[in-house]
């Protein structure tokens, strides 16, 4: 939080007046208090703001602040309240040192009010909590002007791409008619009380420009709490000096307090970051500006008005100079100007004066507005209460086969979707549809998008136990054609006013056109969830990590993707995609095993202290081990399926309680969670038709999710990145809640489950089989190879490793201008194999009761092909020149055969490729060149992978140990010499002997 401009100071004992307090000291009516404050110890006091608690103000009974300025004073009655804070107040005006304020009674005998605090605007040094030296700083936020001069702060540096950085005070933009100067007088500076982990209560700033006579529009991220934000927030505008930095004549700013928050949006999963504040009176002789309703085009010029570090305002860059707008889209505006903190929240504007986004995010060079047209879109959409999803179900061949309960997969997977059908709300608005494929899509789909009903549930599922209807009847046979089971989902969701959502199960990779392009993020306003089941083996990571994260609802919002080993994960996931897409997630989801005889597990503790209902969910692996189960309040009252108003389902291997709360009066506070096999005791303890006694002899592996509803959401945030191994990955998350607003308190970890083997390595030591078929369904050499490995050594053939890590939320780490809600953690050196990265994050957060949010995601990283580890030699194919390649990435693992389709091969200058790429499924690929001499010693060839920079592969480059010189083909050459030395030794032995 760069942009400390002061702090909040508590009185160890109240200043309490008023009638409740003792006789008027002035007039019969009128008790005047001299609030003496503590000067700041270093640069003086730059400005005060007094919070009053426990107002009493009956009648019309008032108190009134003398401010210092233009002869203003604020003046409170019981319409703001008990607790309110004052405008800042201009301490160089102050007589005696002491700020005036009185409590006139009119109307009411009794009354009185107390203050508590008050901040003080002061020289401040930067967070110590950041510790890079960009981030030193020293601010001057004095917006009354010092009479003895203004001071530059020391800026923070962090966001300079020149320094000294390329701005200017905006009076030194003298033409009247300049563009610059019809702006300037709607940019202003909020100033409001804020929390700082390390340092507490303090006094910090963001910039703010006018769009109407009493909004302001700033950064989502600027107010952590919006409420307590607003409460104690004030704008100024006119805070500017002359050109070479002097006092103006006639200097008086304008202060205006914040009456409202009218919207604000930020660290909920989307890029979206803004907030509109509605002022309590309405500004005079200021022009509004306008918002700019569509994107601005690349190299468009623009400029910014800012006051950095709560500084005089700054025009970016000095005129007559423009920015270039360098990206523009609907997650951000790319732009280099200079800015620093404080500057969050400030316009960027066209040449037109129209303001076309507000500072979020970003470093030197390279920072990023979010766009005016996004938030104009985003506050006319209306709340997504409810919601349209598509389930799209993998129905090919693959899935005959056994999964991990010993039942056919494709058994498993419908009864993991039926726990997704009940769990979701009927007669809301929501709507549900179903589309299976195979070797094509169904067609018509197997149920078209409609109203979620009793009936419309029974149709998907069947009757309780859920184990029919039309997914329960899927037969697994055929290819895989998920690109056409994706388009008959779009389709599907083309109308209608609901958030749009897909949620994608498959066990394996698609093979029937049209193929699913994974760049392609068409159509707009539809998220994709996706499961894999399986193994790696088995699956297209790449794939799925890539639709996740490419498609987004039109709120912004992305599904996940996440591997599903087990029978058992493959019901979670589907209820961590339920509470995702339709609640606020999940609280824990733990995993456990219920031994053999036991009847009952220990009860399961979780805390709740401001959701609005709870739906606790159990899945067990077997469906011959049933278990049920209770949920204890905090005051020890029983919730089962039998109390009055919960909702519950149950069926052969999973069931759930949903539960208003509050329930019986009680919400907050620790509950507990009892899981136990439904004939405990004897008794019929919750009513069950589908319990099996013989599940008391084996043991149950089971999980729990309790997910929420209403509180914050914990969402991954926007990112599109194709990783490979070295790459740096921040996984970065937003906890905020639903209405606007970061909870208190927040800490987070971070759980990664890496894989511990190199695939590509792995099948050039095992060397590619061929495909297999399955039920008509053909999985590729690669997959089929590897599937046959752990058919060999009966596990699977990559295992994994857990790994813990913290998350911050400083600004070094997350690329906000101040802490806000979004947290990561820049993780180099884990991405140090192919494969599937698991990372489940845990949220705790509250002030007084505690909470947790739990959200999982994975991601496919891929062999980042490296020059200097991969080998390239000079070899003949068919009586041709060639050049033989074994692709490596940076840690000595192979790209592995099978794996041709997922690199570009071309020519590097002066060579041509004759012919196609051959696979030798060794994990070397051979392909016949030919080069020109005169421009190349040696023939080369250019590696491209997906958002990766391309290399180039040469024998005269030296790549990794085979490469070979540039006078033909050496090895044969020495195979000859070698067969010669050897003949001659031998003669040389026989006349020996012969002697």
């Amino acid at each position: 939080m760069s942009h400390i401009t002061g702090t909040v100071q508590i009185l160890a004992s109240p200043v309490k007046f008023g009638p409740d307090f003792g006789p008027a000291s002035g007039p019969p009516n009128t008790w005047a208090v001299a609030f003496p404050y503590t000067p700041a110890p270093s640069g003086g006091t730059k400005l005060l703001m007094l919070h009053f608690v426990g107002a009493s103000l009956s009648g019309n009974n008032r108190i009134e602040v003398d401010l210092g300025y233009g002869g203003e004073k604020d003046v409170f009655t019981s319409a703001d309240g008990t607790e309110f804070w004052t405008r800042p107040i201009n301490p160089y005006a102050l007589v005696g040192g002491t700020v005036k304020v009185r409590y006139i009674s009119n109307g009411a005998a009794t009354g009185g009010v107390q203050i508590d605090r008050y901040g003080r605007g002061e020289r401040h040094t930067k967070d110590p909590d950041n510790p890079t030296p960009l981030l030193d700083s020293y601010s001057n936020c004095d917006p009354f002007l010092d009479p003895a001069g203004w001071v530059e702060p020391d800026y923070a540096k962090l966001w300079f791409c020149n320094t000294p950085p390329n701005w200017e005070n905006v009076d030194c933009v003298k033409p009247p008619g300049n563009i610059r100067n019809q702006v300037a007088p709607a940019v202003g500076m909020i100033v409001h009380a804020d929390f700082n982990d390390v340092l507490g209560f303090v006094l910090s700033t963001c910039s703010v420009t006018l769009i109407a006579p009493d909004i302001v529009i700033t950064a989502g991220h600027c107010l952590q709490d919006p409420i307590e934000d607003a409460n104690s927030g004030s704008i100024i505008f006119g805070y500017q000096v002359n050109c070479n930095g002097s006092t103006p004549g006639g200097y008086s700013p304008k202060v205006h307090k914040v009456k409202e928050v009218i919207a604000q949006r930020f660290a909920d999963g989307t890029s979206n970051d803004y907030c509109l504040l509605r002022l309590a009176t309405p500004v005079v002789g200021i022009t509004p500006v306008a918002m700019r309703n569509d994107l601005p085009s690349v190299g468009e010029q623009v400029f910014g008005i800012h006051h950095p570090n709560g500084a005089v305002k700054k025009i970016s860059p000095i005129h007559p100079a423009f920015a270039a707008v360098n990206g523009s889209f609907a997650s951000g505006i790319g732009v280099s100007l200079d800015v620093s903190g404080g500057s969050s929240g400030s316009g960027l504007f066209d040449s037109s004066g129209r303001i076309v986004g507000v500072l979020s995010a970003g470093g030197a060079c390279s920072l990023s507005y979010f766009p005016t047209a996004s938030i104009q879109q985003d506050m006319a959409a209306p709340p997504p209460v409810t919601r349209d999803v598509m389930l799209v179900f993998d129905r090919s061949g693959s899935m005959s086969l056994p999964g991990t309960s010993g039942q056919p997969k494709i058994h498993e997977a419908a009864a993991a979707a039926s726990l997704f059908v009940q769990l979701v709300r009927a007669n809301t608005g929501n709507r549900i549809g179903l589309v299976s494929f195979s070797t094509a899509a169904s067609s018509p789909v197997d149920n078209a998008l409609a109203d979620v009903t009793a009936a419309h549930k029974a149709v998907l599922v069947g009757p309780s136990p859920y184990t029919s209807g039309i997914i329960g009847t899927l037969v697994a046979s055929g290819a895989t054609a998920m690109g056409q089971g994706l388009n008959a989902a779009y389709a599907q969701l083309s109308s209608g006013s609901n958030p749009r959502n897909i949620l994608l199960l498959t066990d394996g990779l698609q093979n029937v056109p049209p193929m699913v392009n994974p760049l392609d993020a068409s159509p707009a306003g539809i998220a994709i969830s996706a499961i894999g089941y399986g193994t790696p083996a088995s699956l297209d990571g790449d794939l799925l990590t890539a639709i996740a994260n490419t498609h987004r609802a039109a709120s912004g919002e992305h599904g996940h993707y996440v591997l599903a080993d087990t029978n058992l994960k493959l019901q979670k996931f589907f209820a961590l995609a339920f509470g995702n897409i339709f609640e606020a997630g999940l609280l824990m989801d733990p995993e456990f095993m219920l031994p053999a005889g036991q009847q009952a597990a220990a009860p399961l503790p979780f805390s709740v202290c401001e959701e609005e209902a709870l739906t606790v969910v159990v899945g067990w692996d077997h469906r011959d081990t049933p278990l049920r189960i209770e949920v204890d309040t905090p005051a020890d009252a029983t919730i089962g399926a039998g109390s009055p108003g919960v909702e519950s389902a149950a069926a052969p291997t999973w069931t759930f309680l949903r539960i208003a709360l509050p329930q019986g009066g009680e919400r907050d506070g620790t509950w507990n969670v009892r899981v136990f096999r439904p004939d405990a005791s004897g008794a019929p303890r919750v009513a069950d038709s589908i319990a099996v006694g013989a599940g008391r002899e084996r043991d149950a592996h089971y999980f729990v999710n309790v997910i929420a509803t209403g509180g914050a959401v914990l969402r991954r945030m926007p990112d599109t990145r194709i990783y490979y191994t070295g790459d740096v990955i921040n996984p970065l998350v937003g906890l905020q809640y639903l209405k606007g607003g970061m909870p208190p308190g927040a800490k987070l970890t971070l759980s990664v489950l890496r894989p511990d083997a190199s695939v590509g390595s792995l099948l050039s030591r095992e060397r590619l089989g061929p495909a297999r078929v399955i039920a008509a369904d053909t999985i590729p050499p690669r997959q089929a190879t590897l599937q046959a490995i752990e058919a060999k050594t009966g596990k699977p053939a990559v295992g994994y490793t857990a790994h813990q890590f913290p998350m911050f939320d400083d600004i070094v780490t997350t690329g906000s201008p101040e802490p806000a809600g979004v947290f990561g953690n820049k993780l180099d050196g884990l991405l140090t194999v192919e494969g599937q990265y698991s990372f489940h994050v845990r949220a705790s957060y509250g002030d007084g009761c505690t909470t947790t949010r739990e959200l999982l995601f994975t991601v496919h990283v891929s062999p980042g092909i490296d020059p200097g580890h991969s080998e390239v030699s000079r070899v003949e194919l068919g009586n041709r020149p060639a050049l033989r390649f074994v692709p490596r990435d940076r840690y000595g693992n192979d790209l592995g055969p099978g794996a041709g389709d997922r690199i570009s091969v071309s020519p590097a200058i002066g060579t041509t490729l004759i012919g196609p790429i051959r696979d030798n499924g060794d994990g070397s690929y051979t392909v016949a060149v030919s080069w020109d001499a005169d421009k190349t010693s040696a023939p080369g060839i250019v590696i491209g992978q997906p958002g990766r920079g391309a290399v180039v592969l040469s024998p005269a480059a030296g790549n990794g140990a085979g490469g070979g010189g540039s006078d033909g083909l050496p090895w044969r050459w020495l195979f000859w010499l070698v067969l010669l030395v050897a003949i001659v030794l031998l003669l040389i032995v026989l006349i020996v002997l012969t002697r």
